[in-house]
């Protein structure tokens, strides 16, 4: 289980963009990681804060993703499992470092 990639990658819409052009996704990591813990009882004993992660938000001005990572995770081998999983092209990725998402 470590070194994988868990999450919910899921198709948008263009005209889902905020007033900025960027498009989040609806679910929120809380109400997610109790999905995830029944699908991988490993995962029962921790809060969703203590493992790395991170967050995908589509910027349809420059149509590209930004890719949030906790800091943990930015290195090029787990940036690429993590675009990878989302099906995004390295060249159409924007990794960025955010402090929310640390662990």
């Amino acid at each position: 289980m470590q070194k994988q990639v868990i999450g919910i990658a899921h198709p948008f819409n263009l005209n889902d963009a905020d007033s900025i052009g960027l498009i989040d996704s609806p679910y929120t990591h809380v109400d997610y990681w109790k999905n995830m813990q029944s699908v991988y009882p490993e995962l029962r004993h921790y809060e969703y804060e203590q493992i790395p992660r991170g967050r995908v938000i589509f910027d349809a001005n420059k149509g590209k993703a930004i890719v949030y990572m906790d800091k943990k995770l930015f290195n090029t081998v787990t940036a690429t499992k993590i675009y990878d999983f989302f099906d995004i092209d390295s060249e159409n990725a924007i990794p960025r470092k955010d402090p929310h998402y640390r662990t």
